[in-house]
């Protein structure tokens, strides 16, 4: 079964202008086309625009409480029913900028305001800890995504990370864990977060292990908040937008719906409710904004002429591999040895080859086999009464860099040495990862951990050195001059190699990540003052 949505547009086929019935009857229009073409239409996605609310109420659509419709029959089939759908970046656009013009909401008198301060002070306390490498909870957060300008308005990404797990969580993480005093009230933001990321996670499922194999409850919340308002508990000014609560009411029973009929009667495997918006087909028409140059809003004559040169540059477009022939048998051919060839002409090894070479003779120096695990650190190296934000930011790469390895290796001397509790760890350093898990984060053991924290404060003096690898290692074995012991005398040296070698890295490319973000900003003042001077 082919499952089409027929996407509605206004920006190149159909003026802003236009009659909703005008544009309910091009629609109508449309579906019996591609049922006769062999399609199977059973959706319509648009955005929130005025003139696809008009074609809602042309086609009976209604997103009001306790009067929600959010289907009609099919023009070709009157068992079935063509279900409406509101585009969900556009609604989770929509709600972000909610609350960041209103700067705070209520769901109820007697609860807490959500409030958009307090995004505000989890990413001031990322950053103002005085630590050389980055150690955020929040690391994709920056002032563009809450300080809000009109073109972050549009960014979808942006207002997906605001209203993610990740933020849900880090508010928790400090106002729990670190005390901070602003934070006190956010239960309520947590809560606020947590839940819309969850409907984007629903709405918005990409692969198969993730589609939807069952129905999916449905959501009274947003019942619950708009009652509140109707009864006069909060202002118009606490809630949601009406255009946007509508939309949200919608689709989630569209997806409902839809979802049952496709899993029941049409004997669907799974639902994968990305297919439900309309981001490949906007993902087309920037194509096509872009081909027409500075003429970024063609008229349908235009753009159907875009649309005639693209597809014909997909077909004469030549692939960049494939197999070739050649018919003199007497060519010289250049095999890839001869390209390696070249490039180690001069040097045997690389350098990234040489400097972990050196790291293994130097891990080697300092490694005894034994039957047991031996801390090589001052047991006071960290306070566990409470641990800092950046001990518990380092705990949770350090489980990363463990699960990954748990995959590569099979040794179980060497997995008892590097993997550590299951599911919880009360140690205080374990409490970021207690918190964002679900079961599947990893803690690492305890031996890796001290070792990673002496190699972070190694790697915290020389983070800005070109050199930062080899001044990083000599620096953390000299001040660590003890010998330790490692139970696997097979592994021992692959595996430490492996995790140090892998730990510079990943914390090299933060720092890196970070660094790009600035310089992108100084770079854009510069070009704004080079337009200012005569050259």
């Amino acid at each position: 079964m082919l499952l089409l949505y027929c996407v509605v547009e206004s920006l190149y086929s159909i003026s802003t202008l236009i009659l909703g019935v005008v544009l309910a009857q091009l629609i109508i229009k449309a579906i019996c086309l591609l049922e006769k073409s062999g399609a199977i239409v059973d959706g319509v996605v648009s955005d929130g625009a005025s003139t696809n609310r008009k074609l809602w109420s042309e086609l009976g659509i209604s997103g009001e409480k306790d009067k929600v419709v959010n289907s009609f029959k099919h023009p070709l089939n009157d068992k079935r029913n063509v279900y409406m759908f509101s585009d969900t970046p556009h609604l989770i656009k929509n709600v972000r900028n909610r609350l960041h013009n209103q700067k705070s909401l209520r769901e109820s008198p007697d609860l807490p305001y959500i409030r958009w301060s307090h995004y505000i002070e989890v990413y001031n306390c990322d950053i103002n800890r005085s630590t050389n490498l980055p150690s955020r909870i929040c690391p994709k957060i920056t002032q563009r995504h809450l300080n809000v300008d009109s073109f972050s308005k549009m960014s979808v990404k942006l207002a997906t990370q605001v209203l993610s797990d990740s933020m849900a969580k880090a508010i928790e993480f400090y106002r729990d864990y670190e005390k901070i005093e602003v934070l006190k009230n956010s239960f309520q933001t947590q809560l606020f977060t947590e839940r819309f990321n969850k409907l984007f996670d629903i709405l918005n499922r990409k692969h198969p292990a993730e589609g939807i194999r069952k129905n999916i409850k449905n959501l009274k919340w947003l019942d619950n908040w708009e009652e509140q308002m109707i009864h006069k508990k909060i202002s118009n000014q606490e809630f949601l937008t009406q255009s946007t609560a509508d939309g949200l009411r919608v689709t989630i029973n569209s997806t409902i719906q839809l979802s049952k009929y496709l899993l029941e009667e049409c004997k669907f495997e799974y639902v994968l409710t990305f297919k439900m918006n309309q981001d490949r087909l906007e993902q087309f028409f920037g194509m096509a904004r872009q081909v027409t140059g500075p003429n970024d809003h063609p008229c349908a004559a235009t753009f159907l002429q875009v649309y005639k040169m693209l597809s014909m540059y997909s077909i004469l477009k030549p692939q960049k591999t494939g197999n070739r022939k050649i018919l003199d048998s007497n060519t010289d051919k250049i095999t890839i040895t001869d390209l390696k060839n070249i490039f180690n002409e001069n040097n045997s090894t690389s350098q990234r080859t040489e400097k972990i070479n050196i790291l293994q003779n130097r891990i080697d120096s300092m490694i005894e086999e034994d039957t047991e695990i031996d801390d090589i650190f001052d047991n006071n190296i960290h306070n566990y009464f409470k641990s800092k934000v950046e001990d518990c930011v380092i705990y949770y790469i350090c489980g990363f860099i463990t699960k990954n390895l748990t995959k590569k290796i099979n040794c179980d001397a060497c997995l008892k040495m590097i993997k550590g509790e299951q599911n919880y760890c009360n140690r205080p350093e374990a409490a970021l990862v207690n918190l964002k898990s679900r079961g599947a984060l990893t803690h690492p053991n305890h031996f890796i951990f001290n070792l990673l924290s002496s190699v972070e404060q190694s790697l915290s003096k020389y983070y800005d050195n070109p050199d930062v690898f080899l001044l990083a290692i000599d620096d953390f074995f000299n001040s660590t001059n003890t010998v330790f012991h490692f139970q696997c005398k097979y592994h021992k040296n692959k595996v430490l190699t492996y995790i140090i070698t892998h730990y510079i890295t990943v914390r090299m490319r933060q720092y890196s990540l970070i660094s790009n973000k600035d310089q992108n900003k100084v770079n854009a003042k510069k070009k704004k003052c080079s337009k200012l001077v005569n050259t």
